[in-house]
């Protein structure tokens, strides 16, 4: 199998998928529907793909869609020396509404993604309408050690020899929370992505970056978000816990949707509840 079949399907008849330029970068996007914008922002490793249960729902609610491939993810370019820390995804995230010609989005944001919400709320919130943050990446690094032993870079080269698609089952399993809802066309998809040239360079960069001093900054900062934020969590998600969600809720005062069943990308694993409750906030404003 070469991937999920659906998706691209969805891609050639439904979609309107282009590449940005933006600066350095070559973005691919994946657009559908009209309306009011909102940019879809995935996490460590993944792609415009993770909201292939998602996109068809929000157009049909009557917005406009736009997800993307973040540098070396998906078929998105990695210009060299880029740095993945937040505050640099998240000034690429301006950028692209910036190069799409959109003065004000939603966001919703998967993970690190999410976490790039909370850097967008509390610094560029004149650029956003709503937020909606899907099991974020907040207040620590979820593999502490990990991250800083990443930043020595033969340990780094390393980890990107080691990697490779194998993974790709382990961790869907581990994110989907019920692994009896992965079916086999996910997996070949995320196997697919694994295989690109690029993509190793692109996940180990992401960990070893990403929490880096603005990203420290931003945590004593949640309480200044002026952006309506609602959360959605998946009750068994085994990478954002419980306790960190209940206090980015009391800090910000989010909303907050807790699905059951449900892994960390609770987009995927129960879309229906997940569109149901995204689409409820976008439009109670």
């Amino acid at each position: 199998m070469t991937g999920d079949p659906d998706w691209k399907k969805f891609l050639g008849t439904e979609a309107h998928v282009h590449f940005a330029t933006v600066g350095e970068h070559r973005l691919r996007v994946v657009e559908v529907g009209v309306g009011e914008p909102v940019l879809l922002v995935h996490g460590l490793g993944d792609s415009a793909y993770t909201w292939h249960r998602n996109l068809r729902a929000l157009a049909e609610a009557g917005f406009r869609a736009v997800a993307y491939d973040h540098p070396g993810c998906g078929k998105s370019a990695l210009p060299s020396g880029f740095r993945f820390g937040v505050d640099d995804l998240a000034g690429l995230a301006v950028a692209l509404l910036d190069a799409l010609d959109i003065e004000r989005a939603h966001l919703v944001g998967s993970s690190m993604g999410g976490g790039i919400g909370l850097q967008l709320a509390i610094n560029r919130s004149e650029r956003l309408r709503r937020v909606v943050l899907v099991a974020p990446t907040c207040y620590h690094a979820v593999f502490r050690p990990f991250v800083y032993l990443l930043r020595c870079a033969p340990i780094c080269a390393l980890c990107r020899r080691l990697g490779g698609p194998w993974l790709a089952g382990p961790v869907l399993r581990s994110v989907y929370g019920d692994p009896a809802l992965l079916t086999p066309q996910v997996e070949a998809q995320y196997r697919v992505a694994a295989r690109r040239p690029r993509y190793l360079q692109a996940f180990t960069g992401m960990l070893r970056d990403y929490w880096n001093h603005a990203f420290a900054k931003t945590v004593h900062s949640y309480r200044e978000a002026r952006v309506p934020l609602h959360v959605v969590w998946g009750a068994q998600d085994v990478w954002i816990s419980a306790r960190c969600v209940r206090r980015l809720v009391a800090d910000t005062g989010a909303g907050l949707t807790v699905i059951a069943g449900a892994g960390h990308l609770v987009q995927q694993a129960r879309p229906e509840l997940f569109n149901e409750a995204v689409i409820c906030f976008l439009r109670s404003g």
